[in-house]
């Protein structure tokens, strides 16, 4: 139930100390709630299972501190993305996007083993921003070498995927392929996406082994689309890199509706089914989050799957939304309650009216600080859906602005329960 002030306000308060503990052992501490121990060696089927519908680079922080708290999480990835080298990928292979993916495997790596964190540093390098055509193939035919002095800490099975993989890229991209900038990460799971049949999936369990992830990275789609974006002025924009405002200057009018679409240049209204190894993954959670992020690239667009609804108000697990803290250009025109209400229209699309909204939604996440984005009247209408707001302390003098990703882990998994 909620309440505010002295009315309507019941909030359960984290207690973190600005040091937080060695991650061999994590405590929580919650009023009113037993203290709660757990360490990074607990066996993997003791841990609660958990989801988290992602992409982009803001959850990376994240996701490296939660490993070192549970290793049973699932992160389901939008392949969206079309900006960056990401782009000139996709346009040459009509592939999914694997930027996102890339970063959540480097961000899950076990990076306490030296060859682990041997191949992440690989992963993570991009061609030079400038260079000739001819000197940027040459350096990606010396990548390649079996001799090359990046490859000294990695083991055999790691060094024979990279070689392989450069080596297969460098034959097969087209004369006028622009390296320019090109991940190093993006070049791998690209080769190992066309090397296993076009599946996505086979690639990322292949890479998923190679850097020992502590939890599971699954792709929304194996399918080449695209997002579109409906404005409330009439305009349709194509493509989530003219959304977030990063690569071109950031929208002007606010966002009425998403949807997928098989073509970049036009609009091509597409329905995509969810897969099934996603439905599972969401079916089998303790826990399943709408993590802060890009509003509708990273988040809403993992929700345009025919069935993802059903399959969420299937799973008995807590579902929890924690917004942005810092302004993002998707959500123009919006405010917190605006992005609760979106993200249930999202959610509820698919299910039958006597649901209730719980099933996909009964908690959002607050930081103390961000208490005064609902009003009265707004904690009001979400108590009568049935809806909790939990207000913690979810930012430290370390981190802000932004969320404390230790203090969110264990806000997460205190919820678990």
């Amino acid at each position: 139930m909620l309440h505010y002030g002295e009315t309507i306000m019941i909030v359960r308060h984290l207690h973190c100390d600005s040091m937080l503990p060695e991650y061999s052992h994590i405590k929580f501490d919650v009023t009113s709630e037993k203290n709660i121990t757990q360490t990074e060696h607990s066996p993997h089927y003791n841990q609660p299972s958990m989801v988290f519908f992602s992409g982009g680079s803001a959850l990376a922080g994240f996701s490296q501190a939660l490993k070192h708290y549970n290793q049973n999480h699932s992160h389901i990835i939008t392949t969206l993305d079309s900006g960056g080298c990401t782009a000139k990928l996709r346009q040459c292979f009509l592939m999914p996007a694997i930027g996102d993916i890339r970063n959540r495997l480097l961000a899950l790596a076990d990076d306490s083993r030296v060859d682990v964190a041997a191949m992440t540093r690989i992963m993570a390098l991009r061609f030079a921003k400038q260079g000739s055509p001819a000197t940027l193939r040459q350096s990606l035919w010396a990548f390649s070498s079996s001799d090359h002095p990046m490859y000294a800490q990695l083991n055999s099975q790691q060094k024979v995927a990279i070689q392989s993989c450069l080596e297969y890229f460098a034959k097969v991209i087209p004369d006028d392929f622009d390296l320019r900038n090109t991940s190093i990460g993006n070049v791998c799971i690209a080769a190992a996406y066309l090397t296993n049949n076009r599946s996505l999936t086979a690639a990322i369990a292949q890479f998923s082994q190679l850097l020992a992830i502590k939890g599971q990275v699954v792709p929304m789609l194996d399918n080449y689309c695209h997002l579109a974006a409906h404005l409330t002025n009439g305009q349709i924009i194509l493509g989530q890199h003219n959304l977030t405002g990063k690569e071109v200057s950031p929208i002007r009018s606010k966002i009425a509706r998403v949807e997928l679409s098989s073509s970049a240049e036009y609009l091509s209204p597409l329905v995509c089914a969810t897969p099934e190894h996603v439905k599972d993954t969401v079916k089998q959670a303790r826990l399943i989050c709408y993590p802060p992020g890009s509003f509708y690239s990273s988040l809403i667009t993992n929700l345009l799957t025919q069935g993802i609804g059903k399959a969420i108000s299937q799973s008995k697990a807590k579902k929890v939304y924690v917004p942005n803290l810092q302004d993002d250009p998707e959500q123009i025109g919006m405010s917190l309650f605006d992005c609760i209400t979106t993200l249930l229209n999202y959610l509820t699309s698919e299910l039958s009216e006597n649901m209730p909204v719980t099933s996909v939604l009964n908690t959002v996440l607050i930081d103390k600080n961000a208490q005064n984005q609902l009003t009265p009247a707004q904690y009001q209408q979400l108590s009568e859906l049935g809806i909790e707001v939990e207000i913690l302390p979810l930012v430290s003098q370390q981190s802000s602005p932004f969320y404390d990703p230790h203090r969110l882990s264990q806000a997460l998994l205190s919820l678990c329960r």
